[in-house]
């Protein structure tokens, strides 16, 4: 959950049509309407990407929203067994937080889906995720995406890299080649001790339900 006192807005005689703003806007909040980037108040999350990509023209600046807005996702209105589930399937613990930056959980990612989101930027729309860094919470949405059975494609406007962000985010195979190029180092043992961590962590999880 982040709570939003500003926005971006656009400075339309500044404003060159570049779209350059438009392509690193995280919740895409961002679209080109007549050559002119416009701002969707109810999506931005107030990154400020699109002002530090603006930098030689100056065109966007953040103006304060006119009421204070919440950005978050309630989670406790969906089927709570599907909830778990699918946080389990993406290697994720429900109230684990994905993001260190807005401590957005994975129940909360997992929630937006359900309720509609099938890209990155809805699920940062809807949460607030990449408000902060924006960096490592992204393999963790795609995380979450995958396990909901959509699939993401690479934009051509866009940088999106998958990054592996702990031992356990390793399928079982790349295990098994590692621990076969190098035994001495025994990352299938430690592994398979996360692994079982995950699990006891969220069978612990579930006698509080």
């Amino acid at each position: 959950m982040i709570q939003l006192q500003f926005l971006a807005q656009v400075d339309e005689e500044k404003c060159t049509g570049c779209k350059l703003c438009e392509s690193v806007c995280p919740a895409g909040a961002i679209e080109m309407v007549a050559n002119m980037a416009t701002i969707n108040a109810d999506r931005c999350i107030d990154c400020q990407r699109c002002i530090d990509r603006c930098n030689k023209e100056n065109a966007i600046s953040r103006a304060p929203r006119p009421s204070e807005l919440i950005r978050c996702v309630d989670h406790s209105d969906v089927d709570q067994l599907q909830l778990k589930t699918l946080c389990g399937k993406a290697g994720l613990l429900p109230d684990m937080p994905i993001c260190g930056c807005t401590r957005t959980t994975g129940k909360e990612a997992v929630a937006a889906v359900l309720k509609g989101a099938n890209t990155p930027e809805d699920v940062c729309a809807m949460t607030g995720l990449r408000a902060g860094c924006g960096i490592y919470c992204m393999t963790r949405i795609f995380q979450v995406l995958e396990a909901c059975g959509i699939d993401v494609d690479n934009p051509p406007d866009r940088r999106w890299i998958k990054l592996t962000l702990s031992l356990s985010d390793l399928p079982e195979e790349k295990v098994k080649q590692i621990d076969e190029a190098y035994p001495q180092c025994c990352v299938g043992q430690d592994w398979r001790k996360l692994k079982q961590r995950h699990v006891h962590s969220a069978a612990k999880e579930d006698t509080h339900v």
